[in-house]
Protein backbone atom coordinates (compact mmCIF):
# COMPACT_ATOMS: atom_id res chain seq x y z
CA UNK A 1 0.00 0.00 0.00
CA UNK A 2 1.29 3.37 -0.88
CA UNK A 3 1.43 5.28 2.21
CA UNK A 4 0.25 9.18 2.13
CA UNK A 5 3.44 9.83 4.35
CA UNK A 6 5.59 8.25 1.47
CA UNK A 7 3.90 10.27 -1.39
CA UNK A 8 4.47 13.46 0.40
CA UNK A 9 8.25 12.60 1.16
CA UNK A 10 8.93 11.44 -2.43
CA UNK A 11 7.52 15.10 -3.32
CA UNK A 12 9.30 16.73 -0.84
CA UNK A 13 12.73 14.90 -1.99
CA UNK A 14 11.67 15.57 -5.76
CA UNK A 15 11.07 19.73 -5.08
CA UNK A 16 14.29 20.13 -2.74
CA UNK A 17 16.42 18.55 -5.31
CA UNK A 18 15.45 20.58 -7.99
CA UNK A 19 14.66 23.77 -5.78
CA UNK A 20 16.72 23.87 -2.82
CA UNK A 21 16.57 27.26 -1.25
CA UNK A 22 12.52 27.52 -1.56
CA UNK A 23 10.62 26.51 1.16
CA UNK A 24 8.15 23.42 1.35
CA UNK A 25 4.95 23.60 3.39
CA UNK A 26 2.15 19.87 3.59
CA UNK A 27 1.02 22.28 6.95
CA UNK A 28 0.83 25.50 8.22
CA UNK A 29 2.55 28.23 5.96
CA UNK A 30 5.38 30.52 7.79
CA UNK A 31 5.47 33.51 6.56
CA UNK A 32 8.80 33.54 4.31
CA UNK A 33 11.23 35.90 2.45
CA UNK A 34 12.48 33.22 -0.24
CA UNK A 35 9.63 31.89 -2.92
CA UNK A 36 7.66 28.49 -1.50
CA UNK A 37 5.48 25.90 -2.03
CA UNK A 38 2.62 25.04 -0.19
CA UNK A 39 1.52 21.05 -1.30
CA UNK A 40 -1.83 20.00 -0.95
CA UNK A 41 -3.75 16.19 -1.62
CA UNK A 42 -6.75 14.84 -1.96
CA UNK A 43 -7.60 11.69 -1.58
CA UNK A 44 -10.21 9.49 -3.29
CA UNK A 45 -10.83 5.94 -2.84
CA UNK A 46 -12.95 3.15 -5.03
CA UNK A 47 -14.60 0.26 -4.52
CA UNK A 48 -12.47 -2.53 -5.10
CA UNK A 49 -12.49 -7.04 -3.59
CA UNK A 50 -10.85 -7.92 -0.82
CA UNK A 51 -7.15 -7.48 -1.69
CA UNK A 52 -7.04 -4.95 -4.17
CA UNK A 53 -9.25 -1.01 -4.71
CA UNK A 54 -8.54 1.80 -6.67
CA UNK A 55 -7.37 5.42 -5.40
CA UNK A 56 -7.16 8.48 -6.63
CA UNK A 57 -4.75 11.21 -4.87
CA UNK A 58 -4.83 14.77 -6.43
CA UNK A 59 -1.89 16.81 -5.96
CA UNK A 60 -2.02 20.69 -6.00
CA UNK A 61 1.44 22.59 -5.52
CA UNK A 62 0.53 25.58 -5.16
CA UNK A 63 3.73 27.92 -5.85
CA UNK A 64 4.36 31.68 -4.36
CA UNK A 65 7.15 33.83 -5.65
CA UNK A 66 8.30 37.09 -3.92
CA UNK A 67 7.25 40.28 -4.28
CA UNK A 68 9.05 43.57 -5.62
CA UNK A 69 9.54 46.46 -3.43
CA UNK A 70 6.14 47.78 -5.07
CA UNK A 71 4.17 44.38 -3.91
CA UNK A 72 3.79 43.21 -7.41
CA UNK A 73 4.83 39.27 -8.81
CA UNK A 74 6.29 38.77 -11.95
CA UNK A 75 3.46 36.41 -13.98
CA UNK A 76 6.40 35.20 -15.99
CA UNK A 77 8.08 33.41 -13.10
CA UNK A 78 4.76 31.62 -12.16
CA UNK A 79 4.50 30.73 -15.64
CA UNK A 80 8.19 29.08 -15.83
CA UNK A 81 7.55 27.52 -12.72
CA UNK A 82 4.59 25.88 -14.42
CA UNK A 83 6.70 24.23 -17.09
CA UNK A 84 9.39 23.42 -15.03
CA UNK A 85 7.17 21.77 -12.65
CA UNK A 86 5.77 19.53 -15.67
CA UNK A 87 8.91 19.05 -16.56
CA UNK A 88 10.38 17.45 -13.50
CA UNK A 89 7.34 15.41 -12.93
CA UNK A 90 6.28 14.53 -16.96
CA UNK A 91 5.78 12.02 -17.79
CA UNK A 92 5.28 9.59 -13.90
CA UNK A 93 6.10 10.04 -10.15
CA UNK A 94 7.98 7.66 -8.28
CA UNK A 95 6.72 6.45 -4.80
CA UNK A 96 9.16 3.68 -3.07
CA UNK A 97 9.09 1.43 -5.92
CA UNK A 98 6.22 2.02 -7.88
CA UNK A 99 6.00 4.33 -10.60
CA UNK A 100 2.76 6.25 -11.76
CA UNK A 101 2.44 7.36 -14.90
CA UNK A 102 0.22 10.90 -15.11
CA UNK A 103 -1.84 11.51 -17.92
CA UNK A 104 -3.07 15.29 -17.04
CA UNK A 105 -1.74 18.87 -15.44
CA UNK A 106 -3.32 21.29 -15.06
CA UNK A 107 -1.96 24.55 -14.36
CA UNK A 108 -3.71 27.77 -13.09
CA UNK A 109 -2.99 31.25 -11.96
CA UNK A 110 -5.41 32.51 -9.20
CA UNK A 111 -4.37 36.13 -6.95
CA UNK A 112 -0.90 35.80 -7.94
CA UNK A 113 -0.69 32.17 -7.17
CA UNK A 114 0.27 28.88 -9.30
CA UNK A 115 -1.37 25.51 -8.72
CA UNK A 116 0.24 23.24 -10.56
CA UNK A 117 -2.43 20.07 -10.39
CA UNK A 118 -2.13 16.35 -11.50
CA UNK A 119 -3.68 13.31 -10.12
CA UNK A 120 -1.66 9.75 -8.98
CA UNK A 121 -4.56 6.96 -10.14
CA UNK A 122 -3.85 3.43 -8.89
CA UNK A 123 -4.56 0.10 -7.86
CA UNK A 124 -3.29 -0.55 -4.53
CA UNK A 125 -3.68 -3.36 -2.09
CA UNK A 126 -4.96 -3.55 1.58
CA UNK A 127 -2.10 -4.08 4.00
CA UNK A 128 -2.15 -7.62 5.73
CA UNK A 129 -3.12 -6.65 8.76
CA UNK A 130 -6.40 -4.76 7.17
CA UNK A 131 -7.26 -7.78 5.59
CA UNK A 132 -6.49 -10.12 8.39
CA UNK A 133 -4.33 -12.71 6.67
CA UNK A 134 -0.84 -13.43 5.52
CA UNK A 135 -0.06 -12.93 1.70
CA UNK A 136 1.88 -15.80 0.37
CA UNK A 137 0.62 -18.44 2.66
CA UNK A 138 1.15 -21.76 0.66
CA UNK A 139 -1.35 -24.24 1.12
CA UNK A 140 -0.78 -27.17 3.24
CA UNK A 141 -3.03 -29.83 1.83
CA UNK A 142 -4.13 -29.81 -1.75
CA UNK A 143 -7.72 -31.93 -2.82
CA UNK A 144 -9.00 -32.63 -6.33
CA UNK A 145 -12.12 -34.39 -7.06
CA UNK A 146 -11.99 -35.97 -11.07
CA UNK A 147 -14.89 -37.49 -12.53
CA UNK A 148 -16.37 -38.73 -8.67
CA UNK A 149 -12.26 -39.68 -8.00
CA UNK A 150 -10.58 -37.95 -5.13
CA UNK A 151 -7.26 -37.18 -5.51
CA UNK A 152 -4.96 -36.23 -3.01
CA UNK A 153 -1.42 -35.40 -2.89
CA UNK A 154 0.34 -37.08 0.36
CA UNK A 155 2.79 -36.16 2.00
CA UNK A 156 5.83 -36.84 -0.10
CA UNK A 157 3.90 -35.08 -3.09
CA UNK A 158 3.25 -38.17 -5.08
Amino acid sequence: MIRLRHIQKALLELLKRKYPTYKVYFDNVEKSNVPYFYVEMFVHSGVGDCTYFDRTVQIDIAFRTMEDKQGRIKRAELYDMSDGLECLIRPGFAVDDRYITINDFEHTFMDEVLHFIFNLEFTDAFTDEEIGFVRGEVAQTLSLRLNGINLKENEHGE
